[in-house]
């Protein structure tokens, strides 16, 4: 009788700890959905195994590129705190000793301490723990394409506190927290390479109307100088100005307005101010194809829309520098362009044109194009998507999907 309710305790034990550890699973899940930067998920992951799961201590160690490197404390949480891990840390990375944590990032394999109180190799750090009350720990390695590059610790307040099915689902999630690094890096990465592109584009455009103010209306402001100076000299010698000087000054005068109408247009087009999105639209496309000859077509479906000023602008801007790429890039003899609203609560803008194509999943790592990630970044600060379809030598299609509501949507 004794023997079968020892049995009916351990069972019920060993379920309170798959259940514990299963929550902790879902509250990291949860955390991993969250994390805005990589030292939050750390924590996160690590306050969860703690104040969730009810382990003593646990910590993130990152360890470098050679065999042997030292591990760095990347993050920790639970009794003990600081001290602790650096005591812990400090004898993983003494000369030549082969700790449970190093074992785990060299072998990529879980390392299994069932109980602390046994003298063991690979617990150089045994008494420290000993210390704080705990009795076992697992050290997990994290990988990334199969290859470790750090070490998740736990340790128990009771000894062989790590049975088989425990270290299967904390090993699945040293693999969730490893995948989350990754995103989160290669999150981050993007978002630095998007900010490059953006002050990229930003210098582009300045120099460009730099260039535009330089060599267009600054030569033309000179030469009305010049001609302005000529006449003045005649006016001061009470001689007659001539016609045809006044007429290449109002000439000179005319041009320098118009290159300054042409940069303010690029900047923001003025004629978004009194036309509705669809008849500025097709305007760009109508002055495009008459300075292009390629056969540009606009089809709207008949259906009445509004549209905020600040999305209204982005979505033009978006899809002007999708026409831009088509005309420029694309060696299109035909654009289409449609428009249309989709159960009343978003716009969706489609520029597609049967020019050269390109492979839009290359193998190698550059960076997208300036003009796709501009066009993602509009429609992103409406709280809109664009996405791009396209092969070689079978055109390709720009879509823009932007909300009606003030509310952000999901467009697909």
């Amino acid at each position: 009788m004794t023997d079968s309710h020892s049995q009916c305790r351990r069972t019920q034990e060993d379920l309170r700890r798959l259940g514990r550890t299963h929550a902790v699973l879902s509250r990291c899940n949860r955390s991993l959905a969250r994390a805005l930067d990589e030292r939050a998920l750390l924590y996160a992951f690590c306050a969860n195994l703690v104040e969730v799961g009810g382990y003593g201590f646990a910590w993130v160690g990152y360890a470098g590129e050679r065999r042997g490197a030292l591990l760095r404390l990347a993050s920790h949480a639970g009794g003990g705190d600081a001290t602790f891990a650096a005591a812990v840390l400090a004898c993983a990375n003494v000369g030549d000793r082969r700790s449970a944590c190093r074992v785990a990032c060299e072998s990529g394999a879980p390392v299994v301490l069932r109980d602390l109180s046994v003298p063991s190799a690979l617990a150089p750090w045994a008494d420290a723990a000993l210390g704080q009350g705990y009795r076992s720990m697992i050290a997990l390695p994290l990988r990334a394409d199969q290859a470790p590059f750090g070490n998740f610790s736990i340790f128990a307040d009771m000894p062989d506190a790590f049975d088989a099915p425990e270290v299967a689902l904390l090993a699945e999630l040293a693999d969730d927290l490893a995948f989350g690094i990754q995103t989160v890096r290669t999150r981050d990465a993007q978002a630095q390479q998007l900010r490059r592109l953006r002050n990229d584009a930003e210098r582009e455009a300045r120099g460009h109307l730099a260039a535009t103010l330089h060599d267009g209306v600054g030569q033309t402001m000179q030469a009305l100088n010049l001609g302005l100076k000529q006449a003045r000299t005649l006016a001061e010698c009470a001689a007659t100005v001539p016609v045809a000087l006044l007429d290449r000054l109002i000439d000179e005068a005319g041009e320098a307005l118009r290159e300054l109408r042409a940069v303010s247009c690029e900047l923001r087009p003025l004629f978004l101010e009194r036309l509705s999105l669809l008849d500025a639209i097709r305007h760009q496309c109508n002055e495009t194809a008459q300075r292009t000859g390629i056969s540009i077509r606009v089809s709207a479906a008949d259906c009445a829309f509004t549209l905020d000023d600040q999305v209204k602008e982005q979505c033009f801007l978006a899809f002007r520098e999708a026409l831009s790429n088509a005309v420029r890039h694309a060696a299109a003899s035909r654009i289409d362009v449609l428009l249309r609203v989709r159960t009343n609560d978003r716009l969706i803008l489609v520029i597609s044109d049967n020019g050269r194509g390109f492979d839009t999943h290359p193998t190698g790592a550059g960076p997208a194009g300036l003009g796709l990630c501009m066009i993602r970044e509009r429609a992103a600060g409406v709280h809109g998507r664009s996405c791009v379809r396209s092969s070689p030598s079978k055109g390709t299609t720009v879509r823009i999907c932007v909300p009606l509501t003030k509310d952000p949507i999901l467009c697909p």
